[in-house]
């Protein structure tokens, strides 16, 4: 008997990778951003300073350290090499599509369409294109992403699972690109009364709180580097 459901992954998985081959046998490095952060990443791993990105010599405070920490722990393992910080957000945009569709599922259970949602990802201009780039879109999508799972699995009754996505997603997404993240998940937080599952039996009292602290823990994990690299 045919098994849909890996039929449906191998259709996913093979969409992302002919557009993820295509853009990189194609083009190169894109200035000004792709050359910029991988110049941040490289200026990393030459001084053997994680704390604090540089570029030029310089602080480069415009974006928190996520991505480059990563392209780093990448050439730590693979060697130095142009393919790997081309492949972290491919990967981060790759884990978004079952995400997704895990997502639609949880919300619609008796409903296809979590099948489609990958397929309409890939097809999308703008998903398409930032899929292929090394940028922090892609990446702060996957946190995004995680942090709805958790606020799903918290007004399901899976507290202590959705709380630790929540946090999660809230100091990574921090770490990724800053406070933004905040704008990306606190309206889907703070409206989820109103739309989860058990939204009749729900405290909202006992929600809400649950919500700060999750914030609170999210935040105090960004500030573990933010600190350390202020006073650097």
């Amino acid at each position: 008997m045919l098994d849909y459901s890996n039929l449906k992954s191998s259709m996913w998985f093979s969409a992302w990778g002919v557009l993820i081959v295509a853009a990189i046998y194609f083009r190169p490095l894109m200035p000004v951003d792709e050359t910029r952060y991988v110049a941040v990443a490289w200026e990393m791993w030459l001084s053997n300073n994680f704390l604090v990105p540089q570029l030029n010599g310089s602080t480069y405070s415009h974006k928190p350290p996520l991505l480059f920490w990563i392209i780093n722990l990448g050439w730590g393992i693979f060697g130095i090499n142009e393919w790997w910080p081309r492949m972290v957000a491919p990967l981060f945009g790759l884990a978004c599509l079952p995400l997704s569709a895990f997502i639609c599922r949880r919300l619609w259970p008796k409903s296809q369409a979590y099948f489609i949602v990958p397929i309409i990802l890939i097809g999308t201009f703008y998903w398409g294109l930032y899929a292929t780039l090394t940028m922090f879109d892609l990446i702060i999508t996957f946190w995004t992403l995680i942090g709805i799972l958790g606020i799903i699995d918290i007004g399901s009754n899976l507290q202590l699972r959705g709380s630790v996505l929540f946090t999660l997603a809230i100091g990574f997404g921090v770490l990724t690109k800053g406070p933004v993240i905040l704008v990306y998940l606190l309206p889907s937080a703070l409206l989820a009364p109103f739309w989860t599952a058990n939204e009749k039996e729900l405290n909202w009292l006992k929600w809400y709180a649950v919500i700060l602290a999750n914030i609170v823990v999210g935040t105090a994990i960004a500030l573990s580097w933010a600190i350390p690299a202020g006073i650097a």
